[in-house]
């Protein structure tokens, strides 16, 4: 089962934090190119080129869209068998904002002991990823790498590269690193 559980505070109000995800081209910046657009039922595509050597799209499509607290995507490259879907929820806290970031599997399929199982690419199985995110990390050995500190559990096999780039790691950075950044920039015009 895929499943990543993130909480990000954010020192600004759920409205500020609403637009930073659901803009266009806010989302460019601190995410990925994109033709998103914050309608119910809306498909769109991220445009992922953060691994060297390796671009594709990311097709999506909004189903769910309760601003300013909840929206939900589904999220499919071309090497994933099934859809996975990301939800956003903001939550208004004392001085600022909760972000939880939800990124799991669209639908659990059942594998029958008496049929063979399906496997979708030669290399499946070479890329794992974290489970249940944030439960214990790793004493890093690089204290200025972005995945200096990789979460410790339970894994599994994922069948895209570009999925397991976002489970471990890409998420933390582009919500740490990157998101901030776009809310301070807009903040201080």
């Amino acid at each position: 089962m895929l499943r990543l559980n993130m909480e990000v505070f954010y020192p600004y109000p759920p409205q500020r934090v609403w637009q930073v995800l659901t803009n266009r081209q806010a989302l460019a910046v601190w995410l990925m190119e994109n033709d998103f657009e914050p309608r119910l039922g809306h498909k769109f595509r991220f445009v992922h080129s953060t691994l060297p050597g390796l671009e594709g799209d990311i097709d999506c499509q909004v189903i769910e869209l309760d601003e300013p607290r909840r929206l939900a995507f589904t999220w499919q490259d071309s090497m994933m068998c099934q859809p996975s879907v990301v939800t956003w929820t903001i939550q208004p806290v004392v001085g600022g904002t909760k972000l939880l970031l939800e990124h799991k599997d669209l639908i659990q399929k059942a594998i029958k002991l008496n049929e063979p199982m399906e496997i979708s690419q030669p290399w499946q199985g070479k890329f794992m990823h974290e489970s249940k995110a944030g439960m214990q990390t790793v004493i890093p050995n690089n204290r200025n790498s972005v995945f200096s500190s990789i979460p410790v559990g339970r894994y599994e096999v994922l069948d895209s590269i570009v999925l397991s780039y976002f489970l471990n790691g890409g998420w933390n950075y582009s919500l740490h690193e990157k998101l901030p950044q776009i809310l301070v920039k807009d903040s201080s015009s």
